[in-house]
């Protein structure tokens, strides 16, 4: 309660050692107060022996057996007849707040209730009271009767005023700002936990939806807004490093853009290590080799150039590699077959989406040892390219299926009006030889450009 008048929040998180709980809002605590009022069902309070001693001011005379009880309360300021019919007509029996009346007390601790506050008492000792039969606690109050009946039901536990914690919808931390809004705005709550890994991080209100953030971005290896993230027309984009053409979003302000024709962003990354006097060490050496190699793949794409063999070499150094060959054998082995694979996740995993001459299409790439293995599964990923053509809204959809190996290629693709014109031959239905073709960006897009500028 101090918290919420001295800060006014709408949620307070409740951790207990450590341990997130849930989330107390000022509708739990109106909600506490108001079921007070909710009919002609007596009231009935969880008390805690701890909290009564922590809250209330006094001394306990003699302890309950369970140390926690709930029940409703009852104050014996009645003629002893009256007080006593109802003491035991009650279906449930009352913790009794009650002045030093003897004759109350022993009809109280005759009908065994669960516990008796006995308030305004300044010497105990001098109390005539025989408690030994007693099982429920003696609490002695050195507060008037009215005063310790008001603290005693603010002694409740914060664990029984949260309602609903136990199903209470979260949000993921990597959620987006939107769908977090509407979701917060469809639950009916003041405020939602959000989890990160499963692991409590924090929680959001309503007012944290007032102003929108803007997240601030890099765009890496792409630089057109439908090829990037969900959300990032509405993201601060504060620079570029690609190596495809240059087609990105309006900005209000100058940025920082790297854009070089050559057959790797990872070879304009080491570029940028070497300007800024960034020392690279092996693993990230590592990493940008495999990069580099599978954009280029080996070094055979026609996107290659003599700067990328000449990186490729430097990083080779680095990262301790001796045999590139070797290297090269190795990265492409590890890579799952179609066949492993779930087809639409191959075909988005590594997907370009493009508009142009008012089509919309995507081009997506996998790169295998052979292409025996695309051709007996052709059936199934034309069947997936369709799916996604449907999903994304797309007007053309195509899979690139690379041989790494031996440098040829098969295209798979969804009908379309001006296939037939594609310079290449049709082997079998949506599917297209393209012997010596390795590059997406440099060899197939120019031909799919062609063909819809016709």
């Amino acid at each position: 309660m101090d918290i919420f008048q001295s800060r006014r929040p709408t949620v307070v998180p409740v951790i207990d050692d450590g341990e997130y709980r849930g989330l107390l809002s000022a509708d739990d605590i109106n909600g506490f107060f108001l079921r007070e009022n909710s009919g002609a069902v007596r009231q009935k309070y969880f008390l805690s022996e701890e909290n009564i001693s922590r809250v209330i001011e006094g001394e306990w005379l003699r302890h309950g057996e369970s140390g926690c009880v709930r029940a409703p309360y009852m104050v014996g300021a009645m003629e002893y007849q009256v007080y006593l019919s109802r003491l035991r007509c009650l279906p449930d029996k009352p913790v009794l707040v009650i002045g030093y009346r003897k004759k109350h007390i022993a009809a109280a601790i005759e009908n065994q209730i669960p516990g008796i506050v006995i308030t305004g008492v300044t010497n105990p000792a001098r109390m005539d009271v025989d408690f030994s039969s007693y099982r429920g606690f003696v609490y002695i109050s050195y507060l008037d009767t009215v005063e310790t009946l008001r603290l005693l039901r603010l002694s409740t536990p914060v664990s029984d005023i949260m309602q609903g914690n136990e199903g209470r919808m979260c949000l993921d931390s990597d959620i987006l700002f939107d769908d977090a809004k509407k979701t917060l705005q469809e639950s009916g709550y003041r405020g939602l936990s959000v989890f990160t890994d499963g692991v409590w991080s924090g929680f959001v209100t309503r007012r944290c939806f007032l102003d929108k953030p803007m997240q601030r971005v890099i765009l890496v290896d792409h630089n057109e807004a439908e090829q990037s993230v969900p959300g990032i027309e509405e993201a601060s984009i504060v620079e570029i490093i690609d190596h495809h053409r240059l087609a990105p979003p309006r900005m209000k302000t100058p940025i920082y853009i790297v854009s070089e024709p050559l057959g790797s962003t990872c070879t304009i990354v080491y570029g940028q290590f070497r300007k800024w006097g960034v020392e690279i060490d092996p693993l990230t050496a590592k990493v940008l080799l495999g990069g580099l190699t599978a954009d280029t793949v080996m070094l055979k794409s026609p996107t290659t150039t003599d700067y990328d063999r000449h990186v490729a070499e430097k990083l080779c150094a680095i990262a301790g590699v001796e045999d590139y060959d070797a290297f090269c054998r190795s990265l492409f082995s590890g890579s799952s077959s179609l066949a492993e694979e779930d087809p639409e996740t191959v075909i988005g995993s590594d997907m370009k989406i493009y508009r142009e001459s008012g089509v919309h299409f995507a081009i997506g790439q996998a790169e295998v040892m052979s292409l025996e293995e695309a051709r007996s599964l052709r059936e199934r990923y034309l069947a997936a390219l369709e799916a996604v053509r449907e999903k994304n809204a797309l007007d053309w959809c195509m899979l690139l299926i690379t041989d790494v190996i031996h440098g040829n290629s098969v295209l798979l693709m969804t009908p379309f009006r001006k296939a037939s014109a594609l310079a290449y031959d049709r082997i079998a239905e949506g599917t297209y030889s393209l012997p010596g073709v390795l590059s997406r960006k440099k060899q197939l897009l120019p031909e799919i450009l062609r063909v819809l500028e016709m």
